[in-house]
């Protein structure tokens, strides 16, 4: 197992120098001396290699005949092992090689041949040449090591982004793609490279890419963002999102394009949306949901030949209910209470409690005599007669009807009108419907609206 190699205290290069012979060792230390040059000695092959284990050596300077393990096997063993296959090697000799010597050493890794005695005119100059070099391959494994670690962060970074990341050219077509933004359009990060950015995007809808904000915020310089975009899947589902086109710098000619999935916060201001116009307790639409309903109904410039009218609720009997046997009996008759008008209303009426007992139910008709048979039905199923509790409990409903327009031209005066003719009913004994005509109409336009 390799040893982590031991930097000396002193700052330099550290060389190297293998030779059985003591006087060889002291010779070359001698010769070698510099301020920034560390000097290692070694009189073998095997404690060259454990040398190697325990330090980060810049040059090895080897002698080629040694006992034991000569130079070239002790070059061999380097270039075997991954920390030392790249430290460079000068052989040293004291006799002159054969050509086949001289080749094997360079094909042990050898980088250099130096014939003993040394000239220290060209020993030094050489080994500062190796050593500039060995730093400079050092820096550059570094500076590639460092790349590497560098990408693998980047690209991490970009696989594990919750919000879709794309590097669109400046043509329009996406040539980087991360799995975030791959999920989110059911296409796989392949199936997206060079695809243009328009297939997707529903809106702001743009017919041509140069003729976009995108590409003219692009050509500025600047950032452009768009918070209620839409795109459109693989699968043609839309998808709420927010877009930041930002260009990239440099000579990359394209822009990254942050998407961030709005789908979320898009069902939760629904859900909002929902509860603001929904009466919490009967599920039925509220005074405010009501309102907005039928004011656009009223609005519409295809209303058909259908009348509109209006049936104005008020309980008989709840009060005594809610006092005497409680809120919790008086939520459970408003609840069933919402039933039975449900089970009453078609599709295309508007049903809503708009306060305490009182409900109010919008439908469409032709003519005002089915307006008269539902409101029948309805005092019909509410009416209730039955103990309680030891209490005997009447249920009932008085309904005032109001036919738009005759009975007004907006919620408000339609509202007026059938809540006058709802008075009439209790008036005349409760438990029954009036419909509103000139007779009261004075009291429905001076009375408030009892919005509750």
């Amino acid at each position: 197992m390799e040893c982590v190699p031991e930097k000396p205290a002193e700052a330099g290069s550290v060389l190297l120098v293998v030779d059985d012979y003591p006087e060889n060792l002291i010779s070359m230390q001698a010769l070698l001396q510099r301020p920034d040059w560390h000097i290692l000695t070694a009189a073998s092959g095997v404690e060259a290699l454990d040398m190697l284990l325990r330090h980060e050596v810049d040059l090895v300077l080897l002698d080629v005949q040694m006992p034991v393990m000569d130079g070239f096997e002790v070059a061999r063993l380097m270039r075997g092992s991954q920390r030392t296959r790249f430290t460079p090697i000068i052989f040293l000799t004291a006799n002159a090689q054969s050509r086949d010597a001289v080749l094997e050493g360079y094909a042990c890794g050898a980088v250099d041949y130096l014939l003993k005695p040394f000239d220290s005119q060209i020993l030094k100059p050489k080994v500062q040449a190796l050593l500039e070099h060995q730093s400079n391959a050092r820096a550059l494994r570094r500076l590639s090591r460092d790349l590497e670690i560098a990408q693998a962060f980047n690209a991490s970074v970009l696989e594990n982004a919750a919000e879709g990341i794309l590097v669109v050219n400046e043509d329009g077509r996406i040539r980087f793609a991360n799995p975030a933004i791959s999920r989110l359009l059911k296409v796989s990060v392949a199936g997206l490279e060079g695809v243009p950015l328009l297939d997707f995007l529903q809106k702001p809808h743009v017919p041509d890419w140069y003729e976009s904000a995108i590409y003219h915020g692009y050509q500025r310089g600047e950032t452009y963002r768009v918070h209620d975009a839409i795109l459109r899947s693989a699968h043609d589902q839309l998808l709420p999102v927010t877009l930041s086109c930002a260009p990239l710098s440099g000579q990359q000619h394209a822009m990254v394009v942050t998407v961030l999935d709005m789908s979320e916060v898009c069902h939760l201001h629904q859900q909002l949306e929902l509860q603001a116009i929904t009466d919490s307790l009967t599920g039925l639409l509220n005074r405010r949901g009501f309102q907005r309903a039928v004011d656009a109904l009223l609005m519409r410039d295809d209303v058909d030949a259908q009348l509109r009218v209006l049936l104005y609720l008020d309980l008989d009997g709840f009060k005594r209910i809610n006092d005497s046997l409680g809120h919790e009996v008086g939520d459970h008759a408003l609840s069933w209470v919402s039933e039975q008008l449900e089970q009453c209303a078609r599709p295309g009426d508007i049903l809503g409690r708009i306060g305490g007992d009182e409900f109010t139910l919008l439908l469409n008709v032709d003519e005002p005599q089915e307006a008269a048979q539902i409101a029948e039905q309805l005092i019909e199923r509410i009416a209730v007669h039955q103990l309680i509790q030891g209490l005997d409990v009447s249920l009932g409903v008085s309904i005032g009807i109001a036919v738009y327009p005759g009975g007004g031209t907006g919620l408000e005066t339609l509202m007026r009108a059938a809540d006058a003719a709802m008075y009439e009913a209790k008036r005349a004994g409760r438990q029954q419907y009036r419909f509103y005509d000139a007779l009261i109409s004075t009291q429905a336009l001076l009375s408030p609206v009892h919005w509750k």
